[in-house]
């Protein structure tokens, strides 16, 4: 730095600088100090030795007097220099200025110095002013230098660090990033940040010359101080240290000591010495003698050379300096040297490149060695083998040339049956040993299957005697026992016999006795059961096959494998084996459908009927099975009528436990509504706080039916499986393929249940591990070994070392064996075999995404409407609803948008363009063509016309054919477009119709699909619309798609469609839809749907092409053929040149729209940040959240014009709704509304960011949140410690590790309290949510009625009673 001494390397050499007289530096030096600062050697000095004495403070010596100390000088110069010895002499006696050699020299230094500090802006340094004096002194001039002013304003101007501070600055910088980092700090850089530093400055030296000159501090005020410090005495004594100066003294006169000594001896010498020895003695006296001499001359001449501060040498060093010259010998004899070098190097290069070249060659000579002696081993391996088939093929010749031989000669013989046998001999003694296999396992099965029935049936008979025993005992427990010996006969009654109470007592003393009655009620016996379940072993048949030899044997095995039945049906009953008897010895026939099922309307078909027949055969006989129908034959429903069965029929409530996927929760909800009304069911699914509440009523117990999906059955496994259930029944049953995963390892673990089924529309395949899993899962105790059951199908032939590769016929007839032993636990019809009537409706709800341009248009519109139709509202409100269900149809609908995209794309907006800014023409664009391809035909209702025109184009750029009926259709051209349609071979497979023209009065029955494109407001619509295609003449199974758009008001629609048709009972039996909700609550209900947040939105995703190629494809060839389109078409996507995404993305959308949503955003906040926000306040005076209102959906007997005009109606109470409304836009405002901001609109990034900061709450509010946290924290127990104590502050991640792999989002109080004082709880269910969430991880991550999970119940109590949200608590 500027100001800063520059300190020279003690290893630069060069004459040292001489003081300049007056305590200055030689002028044009770089030892310019600032006041304040000192050189490190004064550092060390004592303050003594820096401060002048007072009494030369009073009395200033003349300036020639004022020479520094030679110590002075030397710690004022370079560290490695010494004053001069001319300085040194005049210190005691000072030379006059006048007599100073060469002042023009001395002055041109002075003037250099000053205009170097003027330069540097250091005319107001003290220094400055001394100089102008000393050169006063030169001179002889009375003209006197301006005094540097001091300006007060500058006074506490900002002074630049000292390298110690910023040396300090950057250590406690690096401690703090390594602490943000979570990094350990090692133990010296802690010393580093905590190192003190003196506060106060470095004193420098003055001359004496200036009384007006002032230290940087005052040493009347430091003297005590470092006196006392000084003065302070030590509590121990310390040893006293080496002298460093004492031992040179020392050392310097011991060496003396010994040279005077050997000089002593030297000149005593004797004179007897020989004259070599003389002579050395002599050089060595004089040697010594000159040491004196030796030490002065190299002092001299060290402090010649050391003479570098000298003017003259400063002036011109050059002078001094002697240059040497090159010479031509010099130059020649340097070039000799290079070259050699040169030669040298070239030397050492060729021979290290010499090396390297032999020891690739030598590399490369064993690499070639080693694969050629590989490739000899291979060869002989090679020829070996060779050898080996070749004497096999001879072999196998010489026996197909014997074989020919002999079938010659049976023809010749002319036994053509014979002959026969032989061509396929091999091949038929491998069925042969592969069906005797499997007949000796089903005996083996059937063995398991009796030990498998007696043990289940032994289950239930003892708790059935043990309820029994506690009934009676409880009833009666004087009633007198009938007892009779089992030997002799012998019957005790009366009052001989024992009561009930002291009936096991009794027992126990007299062995050999039975009980026959108890209070004259007859009791089952053991012997009575085992005599009627005794089972009649089969007499033995006779074998038909003795006496064959054996082609023939093989031959009568084979023709019986074919001709056998593998289907349940009556005419292959009496065929059945003791295998099927004895798993369904105990037959009970259902004729006719139960009461409890379904209504006159709703009745079973006969196959259904024989569906439940055989479940409940299972369920009489102790086994579990699999109901494998086809897709569409109502599995749904025979499932729900063995429930209500086994509940009306055979007394069993429950509880059963249904598992569904969560696509299709919602249809087995409707069809338990639908057939079952009565069943008292829980559809377990929803949010965590939904469960939680759900956990009541399953821990009671009230219910028949528990209906959830795999996901929660995982995640609830701790609560579902404490209860006992008595049927377990899957759906989608094909999941439990796999024996290890997660599902079939938990469902075994953790559930228990009497019995279990199966249900999947997928038929089995014969993969054998596959087929155990699915076996194992129901019968663990008879399928128990997959090993077992893998080596039964291969194991015949694991002699032979052949591939079990058959033919069809023969897969066909193994297959059919393995249908038999899977009889008793598997029931499959097809449709073409138990379907006479009328087929199956399945709809499905797709949701569709939204594109990036329907995205950001919904919430612009939606918020826009909220914020500029204050007039007229309620028009405004109906009109957005209209325009967003617009929104989700197309975006094309509004001219404007459409305008804006073809400007900013620069073309039309056709082709793909209609389907990429649309999620619903995506999803058509996806599965027409898979419609076309197998031939099925489409109707898609549509309730706007300028949608049917979208599709029209649509249809136009695919090349598509198609038919449109509207209301503006004439009736005549309705028929006619009727006979086109449903006319054989026809060329259209698409027709488009308005589902208010055309959902009534059409026969399209030769069309099987119907889409929804949108739903109507009255659901009586959209039914008349899909019973175009279903209906008497149709013949295939009618899917309908119902088109919704996610997170949408669509959903919305759907749903109080639903409510319309009076799906759930429940809520209408509550009041919900009771005639007595005013107009203000009818139209929040209709504000709800537009304002409804996304956040709790419905668990069911957007599906993807798997998904709905399994809710499209009427069987599972269509599945494949829709799984290889969807490849074909990702492929040639993949290959296009114009590769885009499927939807838009955001840099497509046109900037205006963006800006357009930008402004509306600020305008929002703007709105916002200007007003008063009072929501905490009320929120404190009002806890909890907005009860919900009584809202009047009408019954489907109003129109829609109706139903509309019920919320305009409320012309009284607009006042009081105005003000509810305006409090809640602040309280939903702030951050609700997610914007997307464009990446290369660079100009408002400033503007829009400072936009979207959120607004920080009143000191008011934050001392609220702060008061109610502090309250609750102060809250003791009985024992005196406080409750809040282990929520305050959670264990570390290390300390923890597995909490925080539980627990997705840790909370303590802490975190609480920084996030009030940073501001980031604008209101105040913020706060209240964050709290919520310690005491739900507490409850979470500890066991129920534990200490912790015991105290965040009561700290929750406590909490809403703070905050005023409750007002009643627990006292214990």
């Amino acid at each position: 730095m500027q100001h800063q001494m520059h300190i020279q390397h003690p290893m630069h050499q060069g004459p040292p600088p001489q003081m300049h007289p007056g305590n200055m530096p030689p002028p044009g030096s770089h030892m310019q100090m600032h006041p304040g600062t000192m050189h490190p050697s004064q550092m060390q000095q004592p303050p003594q030795m820096m401060a002048p004495h007072p009494q030369q403070m009073m009395h200033p010596q003349p300036p020639q007097q004022q020479m520094m100390h030679p110590q002075h000088m030397q710690s004022m110069s370079y560290s490695n220099q010494q004053p001069p010895p001319m300085q040194m002499q005049r210190v005691g006696n000072p030379v006059p200025i006048n007599q100073i050699p060469n002042k023009e020299s001395a002055i041109q230094y002075i003037d250099n110095t000053m205009a170097g500090m003027e330069e540097s802006n250091l005319q107001q340094d003290p220094r400055y002013y001394q100089m102008g004096q000393l050169r006063q002194r030169i001179t002889g001039s009375s003209t006197a230098p301006p005094k540097p002013i001091v300006d007060n304003n500058k006074k506490y101007e900002a002074k630049k660090m000292t390298p110690s501070q910023i040396e300090i600055l950057r250590n406690q910088i690096s401690v703090y990033r390594r602490l943000a980092r979570n990094l350990p700090i090692a133990g010296y850089m802690k010393e580093l940040v905590n190192r003190h530093l003196d506060i106060l400055p470095r004193p420098f030296q003055f001359g004496s010359d200036d009384q007006n000159v002032k230290l940087p501090y005052d040493l009347s005020k430091i003297y005590p101080l470092v006196s006392q410090k000084r003065d302070r005495g030590s509590l121990c004594p310390l040893p006293k240290g080496i002298d460093p100066n004492l031992i040179l003294r020392e050392k310097q006169n011991r060496i003396q000591n010994r040279i005077g000594h050997r000089i002593n001896e030297l000149q005593h010498l004797s004179l007897s010495l020989p004259p070599h020895l003389r002579i050395k003695a002599e050089i060595e006296l004089r040697a010594l003698r000159l040491t004196s001499l030796q030490q002065s001359v190299r002092h001299d001449v060290m402090m010649q050379l050391k003479r570098d501060t000298f003017m003259e040498h400063s002036i011109n060093p050059n002078l001094y300096r002697r240059n040497k010259y090159i010479c031509l010998r010099e130059a020649r004899q340097t070039e000799r040297l290079e070259k050699q070098m040169k030669l040298e190097r070239e030397k050492k290069r060729r021979q290290k490149h010499n090396d390297l070249l032999s020891a690739i060659c030598t590399a490369a000579k064993e690499f070639r060695e080693f694969h050629k002696n590989f490739q000899a081993k291979t060869h002989k391996l090679r020829k070996a083998i060779v050898t080996y088939h070749t004497n096999n093929e001879k072999l196998r010749k010489k026996d197909e040339i014997k074989n020919e031989k002999e079938r010659l000669m049976k023809l010749m013989q002319e036994d053509e049956e014979g002959y026969r046998q032989m061509l396929d001999e091999k091949k038929d003694k491998r069925l042969v040993i592969l069906l005797q296999q499997t007949d000796e396992y089903m005996e083996s099965l059937t063995n398991l299957v009796r030990q498998h029935q007696r043990s289940e049936k032994q289950k239930k008979k003892d708790e059935r005697k043990k309820q029994r025993a506690i009934e009676l005992s409880k009833i009666l427990p004087d009633a007198k026992c009938k007892i009779r010996h089992t030997t002799t006969g012998e019957i005790i009654e009366g009052d001989k016999a024992p009561t009930v109470a002291e009936l096991d007592t009794w027992m126990q003393t007299h062995p050999g006795y039975e009980v026959l009655e108890k209070n004259g009620i007859p009791v089952e016996s053991d012997s009575s059961d085992e005599s009627e379940e005794e089972e009649q072993t089969p007499t033995e048949k006779e074998d038909d096959l003795a006496g064959l030899d054996e082609e023939e044997r093989n031959r009568k095995i084979l023709e019986k494998a074919r001709n056998e039945e593998d289907e349940y049906d009556a005419k292959s009953k009496s065929k059945m084996d003791s295998y099927y008897r004895i798993a369904h010895k105990i037959k009970e026939k259902v004729v006719k459908q139960h009461s409890s099922l379904g209504n006159e309307k709703l009745q079973l078909k006969p196959y259904q009927l024989k569906g439940l027949e055989w479940m409940v055969s299972l369920y009489n006989n102790n086994l579990n099975g699999i109901l494998a129908d086809e897709m569409g034959l109502g599995k749904t429903i025979q499932t729900i009528s063995l429930i209500t069965y086994l509940i009306e029929i055979k007394k069993v409530a429950g509880p059963y436990l249904v598992i569904v996927p969560l696509s299709t929760i919602s249809n087995w909800n409707l069809e338990f509504d639908k057939w079952a009304p009565h069943v008292n069911k829980i559809v377990y699914k929803g949010t965590k706080e939904v469960r939680k509440q759900l956990e009541s009523y399953v821990k009671k117990g009230g219910f028949n039916v528990l209906l959830t999906t795999f996901d929660y059955v995982l995640k609830e496994k701790a609560l579902l499986g404490k209860i006992n259930w008595k049927y377990m029944i899957i759906d989608e049953g094909h999941r439990m393929k796999n024996s290890n995963c997660k599902l079939t390892l938990t469902l075994n673990a953790y559930f228990r249940a009497q019995h279990r089924l199966l249900l999947t529309g997928t038929p089995l395949q014969n993969k054998l591990p596959e087929l155990w899993a699915l076996l194992n899962f129901l019968l663990p105790s008879i399928f128990s070994s997959c090993s077992t059951f893998d080596s039964w199908f291969n194991a015949p032939f694991a002699h032979t070392g052949e591939k079990l590769e058959l033919n069809q016929e023969e897969t066909m007839l193994i297959i059919r064996r393995l249908h038999k032993v899977l009889r008793p636990f598997l029931l499959r019809r097809l449709k073409k075999e138990v379907e006479s009537q009328l087929p199956d409706k399945v709809e499905y709800v797709i949701r569709c995404d939204m594109s990036a341009l329907q995205k950001i248009l919904y919430e612009h519109m939606k918020e826009g409407m909220l914020l500029d139709s204050r007039n007229s509202q309620n028009k405004a409100l109906m009109n957005t609803i209209i325009h967003l269900r617009k929104l989700c149809n197309h975006p094309f609908l509004f001219e404007n948008v459409e305008d804006e995209c073809r400007s900013y794309w620069g073309r039309e907006c056709t082709g793909r363009d209609l389907f990429r800014v649309s999620g619903k023409f995506e999803f058509m664009d996806r599965v027409l063509p898979k419609f076309k391809a197998t031939g099925h035909r489409v109707l898609i209702f549509c309730q706007m016309t300028s949608a049917m025109t979208l599709l029209e184009d649509y249809f136009t750029y695919r090349e598509w054919k198609y038919l449109r009926l509207d209301g503006s259709t004439k009736p005549d051209e309705r028929g006619e477009l009727l006979k086109v349609f449903n006319a054989p071979n026809s060329e259209y497979f698409l027709f488009i119709l308005s589902t208010r023209a055309g959902g009534l009065g059409l026969n399209l029955q030769t069309a099987d699909t119907v889409i929804i494109f949108d739903s109507d407001w009255n659901p009586h619509q959209d039914l008349q619309a899909q019973d175009r295609a279903h209906r008497i003449g149709q013949k295939n199974e009618v899917r309908v798609l119902r088109l919704i758009t996610a997170n949408s008001v669509e959903e919305k629609i759907l749903a109080a469609a639903r409510y319309k048709l009076n799906v759930d009972e429940k809520v209408i039996q509550a009041g919900k839809f009771n005639q007595r909700s005013t107009g203000a609550e009818r139209r929040e209900m209709l504000e709800a749907l537009i304002k409804a947040d996304n956040d709790e939105a419905e668990e069911e995703s957007v599906p993807d092409d798997e998904t709905i190629n399994q809710m499209i494809a009427r069987n599972e060839d269509e599945f494949e053929i829709f799984q290889k389109m969807d490849i074909e078409r990702r492929r040639s996507e993949a290959e296009s040149d114009d590769r885009k995404p499927r939807l838009i993305e955001e840099t497509e959308i046109p900037k205006t729209i963006y800006e357009a949503a930008e402004r509306s955003a600020k305008m929002k906040e703007q709105a916002l940040l200007n007003s008063n926000d009072n929501s905490l306040l009320e929120t404190l005076e009002t806890p909890g959240r907005r009860s919900r209102k009584n809202v009047n959906y009408s019954s489907d007997l109003i129109s829609d014009r109706d139903f509309f005009k019920a919320y305009e109606d409320d012309d009284d109470e607009q006042e009081e709704e105005t003000r509810l409304r305006t409090k809640r836009e602040r309280k939903n405002g702030n951050g609700r509304r997610k914007r997307v901001h464009l990446e290369e609109d660079d100009e408002d990034t400033e503007d829009s960011r400072s936009s979207r900061k959120k607004r920080r709450p009143s000191p008011e509010s934050e001392k609220l949140f702060m008061e109610a946290v502090d309250g609750l924290c102060s809250i003791t127990k009985q024992d005196g410690t406080t409750l809040a104590d282990p929520f305050i502050q959670l264990p570390s991640r290390k300390e923890l590790p597995h909490y925080y792999d539980t627990i997705k989002n840790p909370m303590d109080i802490n975190k609480i309290r920084k996030r009030i004082r940073e501001g980031r709880y604008t209101e105040f269910d913020e706060l209240n949510a964050d709290m919520a969430l310690v005491w739900q991880n507490a409850q979470e991550y500890n066991l129920e009625n534990s200490e912790i999970y015991n105290d965040s119940v009561l700290l929750r109590e406590y909490w809403l009673r703070i905050t005023g949200q409750q007002t009643n608590i627990n006292q214990e």
